[in-house]
């Protein structure tokens, strides 16, 4: 009555095991990651969340803010905002490796996910803006802003 023999192929079997879980959990860690995606995208009003923060006033300046999708963005602050990306981010674009290729920056900031912050003066005139768009990368959930 000794030890059972172990099988010349037991640490592969154990080796194919780990990596079978170690794919498992990766598979579900990029499922959560996912899940959380999906229920930032699903929100209808962001602005509703961080209301206090959307007025900036100080003496000479009063800063109205608001936070839409791009599908419900107007024509022509969308124009504004890809008009005032090419002025400012252009010449950037056309010094690295990217290049500047306005079709497809505009498709990114038109892209069904993506989100805007807008600013204006409190006379209307727009100020600013940032795009932003909830995603993967990698495998981990991220904020593009």
């Amino acid at each position: 009555m000794g030890k059972k023999p172990v099988p010349a192929n037991s640490n592969t079997a154990n080796k194919h095991k780990e990596k079978r879980l170690a794919r498992k959990l990766e598979q579900r860690r990029i499922a959560d990651g996912m899940t959380h995606v999906t229920s930032a995208n699903r929100l209808q009003d962001i602005a509703s969340l961080c209301k206090e923060l959307l007025v900036y006033k100080n003496d000479d300046l009063e800063v109205e803010m608001y936070i839409q999708r791009v599908s419900d963005l107007e024509k022509s602050v969308l124009e504004w905002a890809i008009d005032l990306t090419e002025t400012n981010m252009k010449t950037l674009y056309e010094t690295c490796a990217w290049g500047w290729n306005k079709t497809r920056k505009v498709d990114e900031m038109t892209d069904d996910a993506a989100w805007y912050l807008i600013a204006k003066h409190k006379d209307g005139s727009l100020l600013a803006f940032s795009h932003f768009r909830f995603d993967m990368d990698f495998g981990e959930p991220v904020l593009y802003w």
